[in-house]
């Protein structure tokens, strides 16, 4: 599994199983150009913002989109994610975080699962603990109350004390999602998840990670109807939807 799958089995294992065989479709140019500015920023690290936008604007057309104002839109929203990702790669050193990887590969056991994946960004604070960092491009954002428990940090931590990342260290010092897209607004937004030595249930991340892998490998899945319902891409295949009860 990767950590980015917990939050999405958490909330409905049929949904998972569907979407994780194919089940969401052809990406959508949203998507494609979140991914081509976490590759941008991977292939010239810790840059500023014009360097950035100059290197998105190279390979703009490469996301092959039809040419008009739609076109510039998107472009636009692609440097204003530059610029708030860069204003953060800034910021960190000031705050005692400073760059020990990025793009890293994942691949740990823990129990019966086998978490694999690739970390946007691996950190090491002055005291010599590492934090994840997960750059995020979209229009939505986790809300307060939902951070201490998140899902994919809580993996990303417990991935960190499972030695991960070989001799970079196993201390973990928290992890942090970068929101960077339109749910950030004019400067980019830092949500942190506390250390899990600091958690009253210092155990929850791996029990959260153990317990999925089982519920992954059972025989069925259920459907778990939410307000996550009204943005799913296999609706029209869940039995607990109108337009799914005739599968």
């Amino acid at each position: 599994m990767s950590p980015s799958s917990l939050e999405r089995f958490g909330a409905c294992a049929l949904r998972w199983l569907l979407v994780s065989s194919g089940g969401d479709g052809v990406p959508s140019p949203a998507a494609d150009i979140g991914t081509l500015v976490h590759d941008v920023v991977a292939d010239l690290g810790d840059v500023d913002a014009p360097t950035l936008q100059a290197e998105i604007d190279r390979r703009w057309l490469l996301l092959g989109l039809p040419p008009g104002w739609a076109n510039e839109r998107k472009r636009a929203e692609a440097h204003d994610m530059a610029r708030r990702l860069a204003d953060y790669l800034a910021s960190a050193p000031q705050r005692g975080w400073h760059r020990a990887g990025s793009e890293l590969e994942l691949d740990v056991t823990l129990g019966r699962a086998r978490l694999r994946g690739r970390v946007d960004r691996l950190e090491r604070h002055t005291d010599e603990r590492l934090r994840v960092v997960d750059y995020k491009t979209g229009s939505s954002k986790p809300t307060k109350a939902q951070m201490p428990r998140h899902p994919q940090l809580g993996a990303y931590q417990a991935a960190v004390e499972a030695g991960a990342f070989g001799e970079l260290g196993d201390g973990t010092a928290g992890a942090a999602l970068v929101q960077v897209g339109k749910a950030a607004g004019s400067s980019f937004v830092l949500q942190q998840q506390a250390p899990l030595p600091t958690d009253e249930d210092p155990g929850w991340a791996r029990t959260l990670v153990e317990q999925a892998a089982e519920g992954m490998a059972a025989a069925t899945y259920h459907a778990r109807p939410g307000p996550h319902c009204a943005r799913c891409p296999v609706r029209s295949s869940c039995p607990a939807q109108r337009d799914g009860r005739t599968i």
